[in-house]
């Protein structure tokens, strides 16, 4: 320490050798970041919590004359907290119900139904199920049209 006292020339020194530390110490940090922000591999393992909307499976099968209104089927909650690892993530990743079979109803039904687990990925909290209410209607039948043929005028 009585070395630096009195040299002003060894007081910069130090402060360029501090300095220099600070900036090679930064850019080994900032290299080591990008290095795992471009490795496939790191998104294997960092893990993300992504809320995701739930989508459901309707089985086509339906009653002869009946329909299910799919554009106002209803779940609840309509969204989910997943978490797993970012690799799994697509941009339109969504949780799924499991099938919902209304194949033997004729008017509107609500459903308990269980969420589909996908490799990896896990629900958080609650709920593991969703409830599903599936509008369902009679086709309405089109009444047939009596077509008027042209009758020959009698021979004369």
């Amino acid at each position: 320490m009585n070395l630096l006292k009195g040299s002003f020339f060894l007081k910069l020194a130090a402060l360029v050798v501090a300095v220099l530390t600070y900036f090679y110490i930064h850019n080994e940090i900032r290299n080591v970041e990008e290095q795992n922000a471009a490795d496939p591999s790191y998104k294997l393992i960092k893990l993300t919590a992504k809320t995701v909307r739930v989508k459901v499976r309707l089985d086509p099968a339906m009653p002869a004359g009946y329909r299910a209104l799919e554009d106002q089927i209803v779940v609840s909650p309509q969204m989910i907290t997943v978490i797993g690892p970012e690799a799994l993530f697509g941009d339109e990743q969504g949780a799924e119900t499991s099938m919902v079979d209304v194949s033997e109803y004729t008017k509107t039904v609500t459903k308990h139904v269980p969420l589909e687990s996908v490799a990896g990925i896990h629900v958080v909290g609650e709920p593991m199920t969703v409830d599903v209410t599936v509008p369902i209607e009679a086709i309405p039948s089109v009444p047939a049209v009596a077509v008027d043929t042209p009758t020959e005028p009698p021979a004369a």
